[in-house]
């Protein structure tokens, strides 16, 4: 074989290892981001209802489907009163930003995994 030919074989190989290689780590991807999606709205459906104030918010730099992400700090007040600070991360309608501001109290849904608490907006978009 000639070099020329060790050369063209060689870049194949390592187009199709690459390829693979990413193929694989995009469908990964996808498969967590659809867990996440899924779980957020196992939350959403099975959570306890609670109330939560807004601390701060900020807006992020990303957006789902033309809603802004934004990181929320609350504080969620569970049925028996107890509180637990928070912070999540999540997409709003634009038309519900006014409900969205400093000292406002939100509804909100959360479960107990172990020693944590999963949060979730329940006027946030969830695709």
């Amino acid at each position: 074989m000639t070099t020329a030919l060790i050369i063209i074989v060689a870049v194949i190989v390592f187009g199709l290892i690459t390829g693979t290689i990413t193929m694989i780590m995009v469908f990964k991807l996808l498969r967590n981001t659809k867990e996440k999606q899924h779980f957020r709205k196992s939350i959403l459906m099975d959570g306890i209802p609670a109330e939560a104030t807004i601390h701060d918010i900020i807006q992020t730099s990303s957006s789902m489907d033309g809603r802004p992400g934004v990181r929320l700090d609350l504080t969620v007040t569970q049925v028996d009163g107890r509180t637990f600070p928070t912070i999540i991360e999540t997409y709003i309608p634009i038309t519900h930003i006014p409900h969205f501001q400093k000292g406002n109290v939100i509804n909100v849904r959360y479960i107990a995994k172990g020693n944590e608490r999963k949060v979730e907006v329940e006027d946030a978009y969830v695709p």
